[in-house]
């Protein structure tokens, strides 16, 4: 048993009401954790445990659970915190895939994940966590095992999958509840519904996340929620709204998580980290650079070339920023006037000399996402943007793109899509490019991933 569960029990009390919160199992055909963390999860436990609740966490996700480590391979983890997770092959579901992918679930064995669910008193509400759609068949398993052990029990989904396509989580999961958007109010008007104790209205910017060893290897922060701009490919909007955060309590969070588990990798969760940087980003990193602590930040999401400048550049690389990821998308300029505009034609080679300069000039330092795969977009176009990056001595990184419910791009994808997106979402799975056609086919973008990865620096 992890000490995560080991704990979560020994801090049971029968007098107050119990949530179980359930980060679900992942079904795909890759996955690699790049700083995968439950943290709206565990960011709801803790509103929950303020409120007067005990908490049971049971993490699907867990690499170091003891029952999975001794019945499969160990997965290989990193000294950043990254790494691979507990996998095991399944048969391929039902579909025209590509034969080259072999589908997996990965996480802890159902063995192990039924223990961690069995091993509590009777929980008042269960709540899981969803993220991808397409991995929605993990959110199932965990919702089955649930109603299975614990009947009656009102299970709440939450989350990306649940907010893009409720109906269809409803369906697979047979969920009692399914929360759209921000979990608070739907939550404590259940609560006050069924005569259990209501939380704060919202979480304040001092609550910080519910304890846990998820934090350990690797931490996340989030300075600010949601997104200002609304590129066509993108839902962000729909699952909240943009708004500021405060870096004095970030950094409380940060050096409260660094003080008690020694924990010196973060990555920002923020979908627009730059944006307003002067009054966020920039205090936050002099406080981080104030207060000696050495850390590691990483940047997942990538952030927005058009708001870097030298002074950004020199304040992350001395609070600890050990690689800058770029969402640069193409270099077609009808790319960004269709899809988004998020920099001006001119700033990229500026703002690339200005990382190199301001210390970023190691491999791997410099990495720059280009998205490809978009509905009716042609491989010359990416090829292009691979060898117009070339050029800068950079690591360039082909993402591939993935449908979203709700995105402007959405309906055009549907119309445009080989595979019945509208009806199954493992089919959004970026892996096996959902909007492949004659002029840009899976196997061309297999090769454009490698000329990709040929001419990084």
């Amino acid at each position: 048993m992890s000490r995560d569960l080991e704990r979560n029990r020994a801090d049971l009390k029968a007098d107050r009401p119990l949530a179980m919160l359930i980060m679900p199992p992942v079904y795909d055909f890759a996955f690699y954790d790049l700083y995968f963390k439950p943290y709206g999860l565990l960011r709801i436990g803790r509103w929950l445990q303020k409120g007067g609740w005990d908490c049971r966490f049971v993490n699907a996700l867990d690499y170091r659970d003891e029952i999975s480590l001794s019945r499969l391979k160990p997965p290989h983890r990193y000294v950043d915190g990254t790494g691979k997770m507990f996998r095991q092959p399944l048969p391929m579901p039902e579909g025209d895939f590509p034969s080259s992918r072999r589908f997996s679930r990965y996480g802890i064995t159902d063995e192990s994940l039924r223990s961690g669910i069995a091993s509590s008193r009777r929980p008042d509400i269960i709540l899981i966590s969803t993220f991808m759609t397409y991995w929605y068949k993990g959110a199932a398993e965990a919702a089955e095992l649930c109603r299975k052990i614990w009947p009656g029990v009102p299970v709440f989904t939450g989350g990306i999958y649940a907010t893009l396509m409720p109906e269809h989580c409803r369906t697979s999961t047979g969920a009692d509840h399914v929360v759209k958007g921000e979990a608070w109010d739907y939550l404590n008007s259940y609560f006050s519904k069924s005569a259990l104790p209501v939380c704060d209205k919202r979480p304040s910017e001092e609550d910080f996340l519910m304890e846990s060893e998820v934090w350990k290897d690797a931490a996340v922060l989030r300075l600010n929620t949601g997104c200002p701009m609304r590129c066509s490919y993108c839902a962000s909007s729909m699952i909240s709204e943009f708004s500021e955060g405060s870096p004095e309590a970030v950094f409380n969070q940060f050096r409260a998580l660094h003080k008690k588990y020694g924990t010196v990798n973060f990555a920002f969760y923020d979908d627009a980290l730059l944006f307003k940087k002067d009054n966020i980003l920039l205090p936050f990193l002099e406080k981080v650079i104030a207060s000696g602590i050495e850390a590691n930040f990483y940047v997942p999401n990538a952030v927005h070339i058009d708001f870097l400048d030298s002074e950004s550049v020199k304040l992350m690389r001395r609070a600890g920023f050990r690689e800058i990821r770029l969402g640069f998308e193409s270099s077609d300029p009808e790319f960004h006037k269709n899809n988004g505009r998020k920099y001006d034609e001119g700033t990229f080679p500026s703002v690339i000399e200005k990382l190199k300069s301001g210390g970023f000039s190691e491999r791997n330092e410099i990495i720059i996402y280009i998205l490809a795969g978009l509905p009716g977009q042609m491989r010359d176009e990416v090829l292009n943007t691979v060898m117009y990056l070339s050029g800068f001595k950079v690591r360039i990184s082909v993402s591939e793109y993935s449908p979203v419910p709700g995105s402007s791009l959405w309906e055009e994808s549907v119309r445009k899509s080989r595979y019945p997106i509208a009806e199954d979402p493992l089919f959004h799975n970026n892996s096996i490019f959902p909007m492949s056609w004659e002029k840009f086919t899976y196997d061309d973008m297999q090769d454009l991933k490698t000329i990709a990865s040929e001419l990084s620096f």
